[in-house]
């Protein structure tokens, strides 16, 4: 599959030249994956652009795009408890006290006004004070000197009530961060198990295999052995510093906010180390969550509603904010409740849009003529005021006033499907005998 991977040899800048290379392939359609083999001031690679194809990601899960969402649900309920060694390549080199030097890693600005660099790769680990359980998540780390960041957590994160439940007892929490490992590492980051499910073993299912863990060298944790590069520190408690700007999956800007503050106590790493980044404001980002996040749309819906068909979070609404859902109707009104099981099945879902099974989810214009043609709006939508969405949702308002930001919105939904025992226009085909196994490539030559 030579075409899924470029190389860049040139040298390219971590500040904006690098991610403007990834916007250029953006610009001319096309999404490989990109290894730039000369980073200015740093002698690490950088590989990006690695989420933007569902191709890469079946490759990865060793599946093909068809079945991608079916097989990960497979995965998914796996558990397979993770290997503990005591060597791995993310000893080869340690850097610890003085030593730790944030600014030697190619740590990439992406965008105009961005606050400076940031990590929007590494997959946090945090362990629960109480329970004791791994949980991994994605959050973006603001590098402002050395060995101080400033990190953002959602108030619905797991992370962040693991940071709650220590800032309770004045505590600091630990946590690591590691950069670059098989994608299903960053898959396993964004699922959506409940609380107290170790996700290292969710991870290990997805991999088919144990990963390998290994203690960090300056927290009470383990990390991944055969990673890149880990980053290990503390969060201090109940201590905030401004943060942000910087361009989002939304592809806006996220406001300057009081983030939390993480000090760094080591680096280790490989000693051929590659840097995986991911462009935030972009398909790249979008697309490694979107498999995780239909599962849990899926798997939600279909309790609701065991005629579900499938499923779909299209990149139009950054694969988190609006969902298409195809459903075999079987009495009135059942479009609805598969709205309601959509709309609470994840705290980012905007608009749940219901179709009849007839028509293909993937297809954004076959969704949208359904909603054209088969719906009056009067009877079709339906809302729910004052529903808490995601700070960085840039159309969010306060409890207090619609005018000043915050985390509420107004969730819809549109029943697109057609009623029951009423007569409806029938919708105009070849028949499928005629043209579904048909070759082109006969009547072409011919």
């Amino acid at each position: 599959m030579p075409d899924e991977i470029v190389r860049i040899k040139k040298e390219v800048n971590p500040k904006f030249e690098l991610s403007g290379v990834i916007r250029k392939f953006q610009d001319e359609g096309s999404y490989p994956a990109v290894l730039f083999e000369k980073v200015h001031g740093c002698k690490i690679p950088v590989l990006s652009n690695l989420f933007a194809s569902n191709k890469r990601i079946s490759l990865a899960l060793k599946t093909s795009e068809d079945k991608l969402l079916n097989d990960y649900m497979k995965l998914e309920d796996q558990r397979i408890t993770p290997k503990k060694v005591k060597k791995g390549p993310i000893k080869d080199i340690i850097l610890s006290g003085n030593k730790v030097n944030l600014h030697k890693l190619p740590i990439i600005t992406h965008c105009e006004k961005d606050a400076g660099p940031y990590i929007t790769s590494g997959v946090y680990v945090f362990k629960d004070p109480d329970i004791g359980f791994y949980d991994l998540g994605m959050f973006r780390m603001q590098i402002k000197t050395k060995n101080k960041v400033g990190i953002l957590f959602g108030d619905y994160a797991k992370a962040a009530r693991i940071i709650r439940k220590n800032e309770e007892r004045n505590k600091p929490t630990e946590f690591a961060l590691f950069i670059g490992h098989h994608p299903a590492c960053i898959l396993a980051s964004q699922t959506k198990v409940p609380y107290g499910e170790d996700e290292f073993k969710v991870l290990s299912g997805l991999l088919k295999e144990p990963i390998e863990l290994i203690k960090a060298e300056t927290v009470d944790l383990e990390v991944p052995a055969r990673a890149e590069i880990v980053i290990e520190g503390l969060i201090p408690p109940k201590v905030r510093e401004p943060e942000a700007p910087f361009g989002e999956y939304t592809f806006y800007y996220g406001p300057r906010r009081n983030s939390h503050v993480g000090k760094i106590s080591a680096i280790t790493m490989r000693r051929d180390a590659i840097f995986h980044d991911i462009f935030s404001a972009h398909k790249d980002h979008n697309m490694c969550a979107m498999v995780q996040r239909e599962s849990v749309l899926y798997k939600r819906i279909k309790m609701a509603v065991p005629s579900l068909k499938s499923v779909h979070l299209p990149i139009s609404g950054n694969c988190r904010h609006n969902a298409y859902i195809s459903i075999t109707k079987e009495f009135d009104g059942q479009g609805k409740i598969a709205a309601l099981a959509a709309l609470a099945s994840d705290p980012m879902m905007k608009l749940a849009v219901i179709v009849d099974d007839d028509i293909h989810v993937t297809d954004e214009s076959e969704v949208w003529w359904a909603v054209i043609t088969r719906t009056q709006a009067d009877r079709a939508i339906f809302m729910v005021p004052e529903s808490y969405v995601a700070e960085l949702d840039p159309s969010a308002h306060a409890v207090n006033s619609r005018v000043i930001h915050g985390a509420l919105n107004t969730k819809w939904s549109i029943d697109a499907t057609k009623p029951i025992g009423i007569p409806f226009e029938e919708r105009a085909d070849v028949p499928r005998k005629h043209w579904e196994n048909i070759k082109l490539k006969d009547y072409i030559k011919g």
